[in-house]
């Protein structure tokens, strides 16, 4: 069996290079040191997270060199127009400048209101009007997503990780800690 060849292993490169960034970041996450009393320390979080990249990474690898062919996404290491076109193939592709700068804006507004409302109704309000900019138009939908959404996303931050998010001030600061006792959070 004959090596690999350079076009087969050139898109092979971005996951070579976030499964090496993911073996230093592994490494500096075992340098973190705290006394949890027997809690999950601050560590394993990202050392889940870290590892899941990782073992995504040796899929992909593994994937591409055994089964080279089928569709795959193109991008920085393509060769080739759009779809697999050839490179100045004319084919007109749609863009969607004022969705993106919505959903900019919106991750922008998402971290300046954060502090002010709470996590929970940041969080609510960015999970029901992000897939708005989108396209989506059910508002039930939209309500169902953003409010279990940051229902669950309390519960996992706060009682499974014990991470610490903010309450909001005023009202919301109100509305925050009593839903943090309906939730059983303390």
């Amino acid at each position: 069996m004959s090596p690999p060849s350079r076009e087969r292993l050139r898109p092979l490169l971005p996951y070579a290079a976030m499964l090496a960034a993911a073996a230093f970041f592994y490494w500096a996450a075992t340098r973190i040191q705290a006394d949890t009393g027997g809690r999950i320390g601050p560590a394993a979080w990202p050392k889940a997270i870290i590892a899941m990249l990782a073992l995504l990474c040796v899929y992909e690898i593994v994937k591409r060199l055994v089964a080279p062919s089928g569709p795959s996404a193109t991008g920085i290491v393509s060769t080739s127009g759009p779809q697999g076109a050839p490179a100045g193939a004319e084919e007109e592709e749609r863009t969607y400048p004022l969705k993106l700068a919505g959903g900019i804006g919106m991750v922008a507004a998402y971290v300046l209101a954060a502090p002010w409302l709470g996590f929970f109704v940041s969080t609510a309000l960015f999970l029901a009007i992000f897939p708005r900019i989108g396209g989506v138009r059910r508002p039930a939908l939209l309500a169902f997503l953003g409010l279990a959404g940051s229902l669950a996303l309390i519960v996992v931050f706060m009682r499974v990780a014990y991470i610490s998010l903010p309450l909001g001030e005023g009202p919301f600061r109100a509305l925050s800690i009593g839903l943090l006792r309906v939730l059983g959070v303390t």
